[in-house]
């Protein structure tokens, strides 16, 4: 029996899900019509989809969203998981905003508004050429949010040491200028940098004074200690003097910058905790079987786990890589075909920052992957390691994708060496 499609465009935002259904011929069956972002206005968009549906013979309902943020979140977490429409076909896609407002571009000048929106999405889901239907696994949502929270940690730790190196500069132009500690946002940077208002200040304490404070502050770690409390002075006579009032300023702003980095590093060390607890209760063979490979440990394999879920959902290793971005556009016209093309990077950035990770952790594990990279990094002069190290992401994703799909742990290829010769050598 021949199906009757329904297609379903919502246009998501904060409060409302305005909502438009046109049928095969194109039709329009519901007019953009609003409903309330909430347990009760979602409960009246589904019973409003049933009913249309009801009056259809063999429906088979596409819904379609922009991915917008979090809006379209419980929306997507409601259909899939309502038992509303037992008995209807339901597929529902999540489209990028970039392709929607292409399509809409294409159907001429119209104008700007949730209305229009939602019945450009039905339009575009009419046309087919879908992206991969949307995956809900509620075990995965969770470890979802910590794997993903940990990365905005790391993100706000890099931007606070950026702004701080700035404001290190104004106030030790010299200590920001050359190495002298190991870590410049270490313990010991930060008991001299926080205890002393000025460079005057340093340059003005004796050698020793600094070499107790150096010595507690490092726990008694630096190797020559003298030589270092001698660069410390140098360095700070050799700094810019600034004036009193900014100096004071500079001073609250450094002692801010280190308590905000010392709170986001605890908190990532809690997070890191939540994350191995909750993927080694979840997804216990997925977890063992990532931690195999040498480099990768519970936190890159909890994120890879916790952006792609069930393997089976991807075909092959190409389908994994184009899911998180890791593939290239192609420029070709005639007998011509660009070498040097762009990383499409549409896919889910969460899961290509984790397998960038893995793969710059493997790198400096596995032989394979050590000489992959050093080969790549030296074909170019520019940009080396950053394209060196996506050609070896898309590597580590042939083999990560091989692992979960056959339920294997990872062999190095040295013991898969010593493995065949042996069981030759018994064989004769």
């Amino acid at each position: 029996m021949n199906k009757n499609f329904l297609y379903v465009g919502i246009d998501v935002s904060l409060k409302t899900l305005v909502t438009c259904i046109i049928d095969t011929s194109g039709s329009t069956i519901l007019k953009p019509k609003s409903f309330h972002n909430t347990p009760d206005g979602l409960d009246t968009l589904m019973s409003t989809i049933t009913s249309i549906s009801s009056n259809v013979e063999n429906p088979c309902v596409l819904l379609g969203v922009e991915a917008t943020s979090v809006y379209a979140n419980h929306l997507i977490y409601t259909l899939y998981d309502s038992p509303i429409f037992k008995g209807i076909e339901v597929h529902i896609y999540q489209f990028n905003p970039k392709l929607v407002k292409k399509f809409k571009e294409s159907m001429g000048d119209l104008p700007k508004n949730d209305n229009v929106d939602s019945y450009v999405i039905a339009s575009r889901i009419k046309m087919g050429n879908l992206p991969t239907e949307c995956y809900v696994n509620f075990k995965q949502l969770g470890l979802q949010r910590l794997t993903r929270y940990r990365q905005h940690l790391v993100e706000s730790i890099a931007r606070e040491k950026t702004y701080m190196v700035s404001n290190l500069f104004l106030k030790f132009s010299k200590l920001s200028q050359e190495k002298i500690f190991s870590d410049n946002f270490g313990s010991t940077a930060e008991a001299l940098l926080t205890e002393f208002e000025s460079s005057e200040d340093i340059a003005s304490k004796s050698i020793d004074e600094l070499i107790d404070i150096i010595k507690v502050a490092s726990k008694n770690r630096y190797a020559d200690i003298y030589s270092t409390a001698i660069a410390i002075t140098e360095a700070a006579k050799s700094s810019f003097k600034v004036n009193k009032q900014l100096d004071d300023s500079l001073s609250v702003v450094i002692r801010s910058c280190y308590e905000n980095i010392n709170s986001l590093e605890k908190s990532i060390k809690h997070i890191n905790t939540s994350i191995k607890n909750q993927v080694e209760l979840l997804f216990p063979n997925e977890y063992t079987i990532l931690n195999s490979i040498n480099g990768i440990g519970p936190v890159i394999a909890a994120g890879i786990i916790a952006e792609i879920g069930d393997i089976s959902r991807f075909k092959n290793d190409n389908a994994l890589a184009k899911f998180s971005g890791l593939v290239w556009s192609q420029y070709q016209s005639g007998e011509f075909e660009a070498e040097d093309t762009k990383l499409r990077r549409t896919g889910n950035k969460y899961l290509r920052y984790y397998f960038c990770l893995a793969a710059n952790c493997m790198r400096k594990n596995i032989n394979t992957f050590s000489n992959y990279y050093s080969s790549k990094f030296r074909e170019v002069k520019t940009h080396q390691h950053k394209r060196a190290l996506t050609l070896t992401a898309r590597k580590a994703i042939r083999l990560i994708f091989s692992l979960l799909q056959e339920k294997r742990l990872y062999t190095p290829a040295e013991e898969r060496s010593d493995a065949y010769r042996k069981s030759s050598n018994d064989a004769e």
